[in-house]
């Protein structure tokens, strides 16, 4: 029996999600950011200062993942990192100005990318998209939570 992969939906899911990347990637790449160090700015401009362990959680990434994006962001004076007082272990990472600053640029680009992504699409088919690939998330997660850890 012979399968087309490409009538697969995880195989189209994961070629949106590699064209997305590479958008992503070159648009942001004209900032110095990648996707990865960007949506760590997203998150810390949205809560605030917090744990290197809790974004890391929040991207679903390894902490080796986690520590090579925190460097080169430091590196790049984009955020500031520093001990806990109630845990000397725990490391909490906040941005600086110029990562607020970048918070903007990555807000604009997302809408521009996601408005090409959604032509042709109904507002009533992206709830329903969106609605779906929730679901999916949450299919999956729990297969891949105790890979993050490590």
């Amino acid at each position: 029996m012979k399968q087309n992969i490409d009538q697969n939906l995880g195989y189209n899911i994961n070629m949106v999600a590699h064209f997305l990347q590479n958008i992503y990637n070159q648009r942001l790449g004209e900032y110095g950011l990648t996707h990865s160090q960007a949506k760590v700015i997203y998150f810390l401009a949205k809560a605030g200062e917090q744990s290197q362990t809790d974004l890391q959680k929040q991207l679903h990434i390894k902490a080796s993942s986690m520590n090579g994006l925190i460097e080169t962001l430091l590196k790049h004076e984009r955020i500031m990192k520093r001990s806990c007082q109630k845990d000397k272990r725990t490391k909490l990472v906040k941005l600086t100005d110029k990562g607020l600053e970048l918070h903007a640029t990555i807000l604009k680009i997302i809408a521009d990318i996601e408005e090409e992504a959604n032509q042709g699409l109904s507002k009533e088919e992206q709830q329903v998209m969106i609605s779906w690939l929730k679901k999916m998330q949450a299919n999956l997660k729990p297969k891949t939570s105790r890979s993050e850890d490590k």
